[in-house]
């Protein structure tokens, strides 16, 4: 049996299960990739003060992504998806997946929006 720590949420399990998705699905597509682990703090040099959930490399094709679970820091967004030659990925769970693309139309923020359900599968859904 696994014990939890008093302080644990739901939204660390959805969280868990999101970076893995997108880890494996970016494996997949044969990405180098650099993970935030909480360990040792993640920060592209061209994204001052931003740390990134994951930064993938491929070649010249390089891609920020963003797991949102609850709540969304636009402003953040608005700031990092504007950095020339990265593509911006925000990802969220179903429930909020519409909401957040609602933000990101809104706001025209250039990024790509993908919900992830808890059977490790991603759906663009901007």
């Amino acid at each position: 049996m696994i014990k939890r720590p008093l302080n644990y949420s739901k939204n660390e399990d959805k969280y868990s299960i999101m970076l893995k998705t997108v880890v494996e699905h970016l494996r997949d597509q044969g990405y180098d990739l650099k993970v935030n682990n909480g360990k040792k703090k993640l920060r592209p040099r061209m994204l001052k003060g931003f740390l990134p959930d994951v930064h993938a490399l491929n070649g010249s094709d390089e891609i920020v992504v963003e797991i949102s679970t609850d709540n969304s820091d636009i402003r953040k967004w608005r700031r990092f998806a504007y950095t020339d030659g990265i593509r911006f990925w925000i990802v969220a769970p179903y429930p909020i997946a519409d909401s957040v693309k609602t933000c990101v139309e809104t706001f025209s923020i250039p990024a790509e929006v993908y919900a992830c359900n808890g059977t490790m599968k991603l759906k663009r859904v901007l």
